[in-house]
């Protein structure tokens, strides 16, 4: 029989379920909006019916749900969402364990998104990986010999909140100078919006500025590149992985600034480091697709 396992990615759009197999093909796919008027039951109930449709196989071994933060992956809680602000304390798991007889795994999407790169991805033969997620904000998570590392309740490797200027840019986080201020959509927006008075609506806006040679724009990315040069030295020395890798939207343009990070992070690191790290772009792979992967590697775990 074959061994399957759903996978759900709750975004403040929408909310995405997979039905997948162990190489990571999908089989079957379910979109529900999040809902308009949202609470915490008409928020669970959506997940509900992204899930349903996909229970009538042979074979699942259980759910695997990512959301943003922060949460508590033990008591698998949603504690509340920046993109979902009237969601606050949703009980994901418990309300999951009631409606469906199956084994409930639940995490931060940023780790899940690294764990699906770790078991699936194109650099799944390295035994450590940090991932990095570029998109609307900055997530990261770490892989070591196969284990997430997920940090206390599910809140680890937040490398978007790490300080890459002191005392600069009001983050979402309500401090200052974290990265993802600096190289994230919602990031490099708002410093263009500050030299410029001109709001871009999204990252492609931006990059299409940048390959104009805007000034402005070009001025934005380079600093950019130089705050995630640092932050990811800094990352490196402290857990020293054998592969950092980029994924997300924002990585559509890696032409853009891909190989000027790869030399500024390489110039930064300690330099026998050099000899072995791999610096890449990832495959962006589903984010349900690394859901499902907390089923399969928790099948593992248990063994």
């Amino acid at each position: 029989m074959s061994q399957l396992a759903i996978g759900v990615d709750i975004g403040g759009g929408s909310i995405k379920a997979g039905l997948y197999d162990r190489k990571g093909a999908e089989l079957i796919h379910q979109v529900v909006a999040t809902p308009v008027h949202l609470t915490n039951d008409t928020f669970l109930e959506a997940v509900f019916q992204s899930i349903e449709p996909l229970l009538h196989h042979p074979g699942i071994l259980g759910i695997g749900i990512g959301s943003p933060g922060p949460l508590d992956n033990e008591r698998g809680i949603l504690i509340e969402s920046a993109n979902m602000p009237s969601l606050k304390h949703v009980p994901i798991k418990e309300y999951c364990n009631q409606k469906f007889n199956l084994p409930i795994f639940y995490e931060n999407d940023a780790n899940c998104a690294a764990l699906g790169e770790a078991v699936f991805g194109e650099y799944k033969h390295l035994s450590s990986l940090l991932i990095l997620t570029l998109g609307t904000g900055i997530g990261g998570g770490f892989v070591d010999r196969g284990v997430l590392f997920s940090g206390y309740q599910g809140n680890g490797i937040e490398i978007g909140h790490m300080t890459a200027v002191i005392n600069g840019a009001v983050c979402g986080c309500g401090q200052r100078g974290c990265l993802e201020t600096y190289f994230s959509t919602k990031g490099l927006i708002a410093r263009y919006l500050e030299k410029t008075n001109q709001t871009l609506l999204d990252a492609k806006e931006f990059f299409d500025q940048v390959e104009s040679k805007n000034p402005i724009a070009l001025e934005i990315l380079n600093f950019g590149i130089l705050a995630m040069a640092e932050t990811v030295r800094s990352a490196i020395h402290l857990l020293n992985p054998e592969g950092v890798i980029f994924v997300g939207g924002i990585t559509s343009a890696w032409h853009l600034f891909g190989d000027r990070l790869q030399q500024m992070i390489r110039e930064r690191i300690f330099t026998v480091l050099n000899d072995r790290l791999i610096i890449a772009k990832g495959g962006n792979l589903a984010g349900s697709l690394g859901a499902a992967s907390l089923v399969f590697q928790g099948q593992l775990n248990d063994r």
